[in-house]
């Protein structure tokens, strides 16, 4: 079954009103606040275990079977109220939430609300930040100290530099590997998550067999690449408050050490 879903606004659901739900979907969401329904088929372990850690009491599960003519007719009616197609569909009285990834963020902004703090991309918290900015200083230690270390120095100095940027890479990669564990539908555009996991740790490896100017000069292109394919594959994702905004500030500082770097076998 072809995937589409969509996020609706709770903002705009008032205004723009509830779908008409089939009759078993609007019964059911008279006592609960988030419906999931399902195929026979459907893998409904992951929702469940979420729904139960977060939401006790406040949910149920439809499922219908489609050997039966009116399951069959009950989704079809479901499809052309909400304009979605996936199985397990989890939806609530003011519209459809969508899939389980959208299950996974909408559960986290209320969440958020419940605890007063909404969902801002503001600083991030404090741990992320600290370890974050940490991890700027081996960045900063080499991209700088390479414009002072004695010749002897300064080809160690560079290395270390390349091989610390690979390094980090690897590590951006993986964050995909931690998203998948949790989510199984995780996907970075046409690629599965551990697929594309692996793609900066491959890439940067490659990088550092290169001549020294060449890999200093790849590896910087890379952290942009890896940023903006983050961007755009964990925008829509229940994160924790402004990591992409503290992942744009520590990918600048990554390039500008590498920048650096690369000045200093230029000048040399």
């Amino acid at each position: 079954m072809q995937r589409e879903t969509r996020i609706v606004n709770t903002d705009n659901q008032a205004q723009a009103g509830a779908p008409e739900w089939p009759a078993e979907v609007r019964d059911a969401l008279m006592t609960h606040e988030i419906v999931g329904i399902t195929s026979g088929l459907s893998d409904f372990r992951d929702a469940e275990a979420l729904l139960k850690a977060t939401a006790p009491g406040r949910w149920q599960r439809l499922e219908w079977g489609m050997g039966s003519a009116h399951n069959r007719e009950q989704f079809h009616a479901l499809q052309q109220a909400t304009g979605a197609a996936v199985l397990p569909l989890f939806v609530t009285r003011e519209g459809v939430i969508g899939g389980l990834p959208e299950l996974r963020e909408y559960l986290g902004h209320r969440a958020l609300q419940a605890r007063g703090e909404g969902a801002r991309p503001d600083t991030p918290a404090p741990a992320l930040q600290v370890l974050g900015y940490a991890g700027l200083l081996p960045f900063a230690f080499f991209g700088i100290g390479a414009w002072m270390a004695q010749p002897e120095w300064q080809v160690f100095a560079l290395e270390a530099l390349a091989i610390y940027g690979a390094v980090i890479l690897s590590f951006l990669g993986a964050v995909h590997w931690g998203i998948y564990l949790a989510d199984r539908q995780h996907r970075v555009g046409p690629l599965s998550a551990p697929v594309w996991a692996v793609v900066p740790s491959v890439l940067a490896w490659l990088a550092v067999l290169q001549p020294l100017p060449q890999a200093l000069m790849t590896l910087a292109v890379l952290f942009l690449g890896v940023w903006w394919v983050d961007r755009l594959s964990l925008q829509r994702r229940a994160l924790p408050r402004g990591y992409l905004g503290l992942r744009l500030v520590l990918t600048v500082g990554a390039m500008l050490a590498l920048a650096s770097g690369l000045a200093v076998t230029i000048a040399a």
